[in-house]
């Protein structure tokens, strides 16, 4: 999206980026503090990212979380300050406080520079979850070889959400392949929660991997918890899921029916047609 300075919704009301950032200081309601903040992304001038700049230097650890949170998305798609924030953010993964260094990972994230890398891979073992989660982030939307590796590890996670989101980023947030990462998805089709299996699922369909037939099929034969086995289907393409998925079709409710009618439309079609040379 463009940034217009005239976008009656990024306008922030008429306030000052000051007034803007104390809001976001003071405020207890989550969702009004992160308004605030957009305003601030929307914006993404030289005043937002001094004022970032000068909170990331506070002695009050929640200024330097918010710091973070603003450099996270400086000038949106223009990427505004890209370099001068990575290098705040870089700083920030050292603090002392595991909150900021938690945002200062998933800020990173959203910033996608190469030079991040090493220091978050330092953190892959760190014992805080809202840490590796924000490892995670940072890491993910890499080839890079050390950021799959650091994905790899994350993906057997103690903790549910690091392990579906690296499976997530293993699976489709990059375009590498390899037998590491494979069998790093193929672990993970066996997971207990059926997310994390969707996930690992999907990338190896897009991999072609042949192991995903037999995870599919088991898949379609169990209690649908979401789209990701019609994603799946919809990847391999396979004329001999047809079947298989109007039986798992026909044992959804009209609710779920209606959720993830687009998606098994997409698989069934798919499959009719039959893989793409």
């Amino acid at each position: 999206m463009p940034r217009d300075p005239d976008d009656p919704h990024f306008s922030g009301g008429g306030r000052t980026t000051a007034e803007l950032v104390r809001s976001a200081r003071e405020s207890t309601d989550e969702n009004a503090r992160w308004d605030a903040i957009r305003v601030l992304h929307f914006r993404g001038s030289a005043a937002e990212y001094a004022a970032a700049e000068a909170l990331a230097r506070d002695r009050d650890p929640a200024c330097r979380q918010l710091a973070a949170d603003i450099l996270g998305q400086l000038g949106w798609d223009e990427r505004t300050f890209l370099d001068e924030s990575v290098d705040v953010l870089i700083h920030l993964l050292r603090d002392p406080d595991q909150a900021v260094v938690a945002a200062a990972a998933m800020a990173l994230g959203h910033r996608k520079h190469p030079r991040a890398i090493p220091r978050l891979l330092e953190l892959v073992g760190h014992s805080g979850a809202d840490v590796r989660r924000g490892v995670v982030n940072g890491l993910s939307c890499h080839d890079d070889l050390g950021a799959i590796r650091g994905l790899i590890t994350l993906s057997r996670d103690s903790d549910r959400d690091v392990r579906d989101w690296a499976t997530f980023g293993l699976a489709s947030l990059t375009d590498a392949d390899s037998p590491e990462l494979r069998d790093a998805l193929y672990a993970r089709a066996t997971d207990d929660d059926p997310e994390v299996r969707g996930e690992a699922l999907i990338g190896l369909a897009l991999r072609r991997d042949g192991r995903a037939m037999g995870f599919l099929r088991a898949e379609l034969g169990r209690p649908l918890a979401g789209d990701w086995p019609f994603e799946a289907a919809e990847h391999l393409a396979e004329p001999s899921l047809y079947p298989l998925l109007e039986r798992a079709w026909d044992t959804l409710s009209m609710d779920d029916q209606a959720r993830l009618g687009d998606s098994f439309r997409a698989a069934l079609a798919a499959c009719r047609r039959g893989p793409e040379e």
